[in-house]
Order: structure tokens, then sequence, then C-alpha cells
């Protein structure tokens, strides 16, 4: 029998990755034309670095290709895939893969490279083929230069053509699957985003989604985030609910059935439930509605708490004298009354102690 597809990519997947093909081209937003490059040769250590690289980005938000039939990238991956031992088809194919990245990125984008590889991982006992694709900034450095006769003077030169070879350097990256060794097709991640967007639609951004050609890939992870972010968004449209108290809510659910499959349903009958019949039925008739629109309606999934950032855990207010508030859970359990009348907010927060947390 076949192996069934993993989903996660594990450690000892990440300690086996090997680059076969390495090749990286030239984005300068003001120029009209890529700098395309022919050869590019890794010290041992580069390439231990962008191992590591590529091995990071394994943690990122898993997605599927919208449509594979029409698809460039996923065509462009596979000829370079289908050809593992052609330089020619690999430089060629890394070429329009860069040419599409800045044709899918607007002006604003800052100036970079596009690294185009080739690396091997094993995967069922196979070695199997991915691709990678990572975007680095491109920045000029300044080099120290100590005058020979004055050891003590120094002059600086402006390197412009200058790599940074940095984790934090890394704008975007991608590891795209051809193969189908995973649920997946794709996993990206984008420096400018938080921990907190991972698994949700905000976790790369439009263009970089765009030039990818992928939507979120729906798994438990996925889910259990976005039975969160759609019923927060819902309950901020609803009159007299508080809603950080129904995030909240949702979250101790979740929590509270961690790995035991639920429903949104079981959902909608937790935070539209109301003492009051008609506003009860108000409400229910209200969710529906929202997740009919968002397509999240009834969907069923294992919750899975760990899934759940600990930021996300969190409410926060800040009032126009710049005090910020932050409690977990529902205000009332954390003893806190938020009240507004005639213009005017009165806090109320009950508490057996006080610690003073100023450094």
């Amino acid at each position: 029998m076949a192996n069934e597809r993993p989903l996660v990519i594990n450690q000892v997947m990440r300690d086996s990755i090997k680059i076969h093909d390495f090749i990286y081209h030239i984005l300068i937003t003001s120029a009209e034309e890529v700098d395309y490059l022919q050869q590019v040769t890794l010290t041992p250590k580069q390439t231990n670095f962008f191992k590591d690289m590529i091995a990071e980005s394994s943690r990122g938000t898993k997605y599927e290709f919208i449509d594979k039939q029409r698809s460039s990238i996923f065509n462009d991956c596979s000829i370079i895939i289908d050809n593992p031992d052609d330089d020619d088809f690999f430089i060629n194919q890394s070429e329009i893969i860069a040419k599409n990245f800045k044709e899918k990125h607007d002006k604003r984008m800052a100036d970079g490279i596009v690294i185009v590889t080739v690396f091997s991982m094993e995967v069922n006992l196979k070695r199997v083929r991915f691709i990678a694709i990572l975007k680095l900034d491109y920045k000029p450095v300044l080099q120290q230069v100590r005058d020979p006769i004055k050891p003590k003077h120094v002059i600086f030169n402006e390197i412009t053509d200058t790599l940074l070879e940095d984790k934090s350097a890394i704008q975007k990256r991608a590891i795209i699957d051809i193969s189908e060794s995973f649920k997946w097709d794709v996993i990206a991640v984008e420096r400018s985003k938080t921990a907190a967007e991972q698994d949700t639609e905000t976790a790369i951004g439009e263009h970089f989604s765009t030039f990818l050609n992928v939507r979120l890939l729906m798994n438990n992870s996925t889910s259990t985030r976005k039975a969160i972010s759609h019923v927060f968004v819902w309950a901020k449209q609803q009159e007299d609910i508080i809603p950080t108290d129904i995030k909240a809510r949702v979250i101790h659910y979740i929590e509270a059935h961690n790995e035991q499959n639920i429903t949104m349903d079981d959902i909608r009958d937790l935070v539209c439930n109301h003492e009051d019949d008609n506003r009860k039925v108000k409400l229910t008739n209200s969710f529906n509605a929202f997740m009919d629109e968002v397509d999240f309606s009834g969907v069923q999934f294992t919750a899975m708490q760990n899934s759940i950032p600990p930021s996300e855990k969190k409410s926060k207010v800040k009032t126009n004298k710049n005090v910020i508030i932050e409690w977990q859970g529902e205000r009332q359990d954390a003893g806190i009354s938020i009240v507004t009348k005639a213009g005017k907010t009165t806090i109320t927060i009950i508490a057996d102690n006080l610690d003073d947390l100023t450094k």
C-alpha cells in the first residue's frame, strides 16, 4: 500500500536537505529588465546558510495551486523538475520565474534578488526534488578601508552589489512541491507578516499570492484559526455583544475540545445563545448568513489549541490618554468593566492585588 502523503516537513526531512541547482537574478525596481545571471558558485558556508533558510521555510503556511493547468509557476517548476540534468532548462526557467516575480510585484517592491534553487529531501524513504524560491534584500553596504601608511585612518567604500547573508534579509520564501509528495503544493513565508497571521488568508501578501497562484490549504490548523477570526469579524457587526468576549469564548471552546471534532454549528450555538429567544434567532440567522458569505458554514474540523498563537488569546484596548489595558479571556472573568455613556468611557478593574511592572 502506498505511503500516505504527509502534511508536515519534519526535522528528519529538514536534516536531509541537499541543494542541487542554484541561481539568482537581480531585481532593481527602477530598472525595466531583470539582471539575469548564468552561474552562481556557493562556498560550503553559503550552501549551509541557504539549506538552513530552506529548512526555515518549511514552517510556513501551506497552500494549494488555484489552477495547475493555467499556473505559470507550476509549469515552470515542472519543467525544471522533469529535466534534472539539463542546466539550460534550469537557467531558462529560472529567468522566466524571476521575470514573472518582477511583473507580479509593483513599483513599491524593494530591490533584491530572486533565488531559484532545486533541492531534495528524504520523504517516505525516497529522495524527492523540490523547488525553493527566495527573495533577498540587495542593498549597498560600506566597506572599511584602512590607510596602509596610517592604519588609524580609514575611509569607506560603498559596495552596491551586495547580498546580506542574514536570516532577516530574506523577504519572501516558498517551497514548491511538484511531485505531490505532500498534502500541500506550496509552503510560503513573508517577512513582514506576524506569527499571528500564519495559517490565515493574510499570511502572505496579495502580490506574492498572485505570483504563486495559490490559495490557503484548508486543514485542521487553518480551520481552527479561521473559526476564531471569522466569528470575531461577525461579532464586531452585532449590537449589544462584546466581540472580544465572543472571541475568548470560541478560543476557550476550542481548548476545551482539543483534538476533538467540532463544527461551526457547535460554535454558532455557543455564541448565539441568548436568554431572549427573539434575539437568539436574530443572532443565529445573522451568523448563518455571514458564514455562508465567507464559505465557512457548517465546516467540521479537529480543534487544534496549539495552532492558536498566544497573542491571539489576548485582548487589548488603548485610551486617548495612551493607557493600554490587556487581558486574557472574557472581560467579566478578568474583572474588567467598560461602559460608554454621553461620550465618556469608564473603565473599572477589580483585582485582589496590583503588581507594578515598571522597569
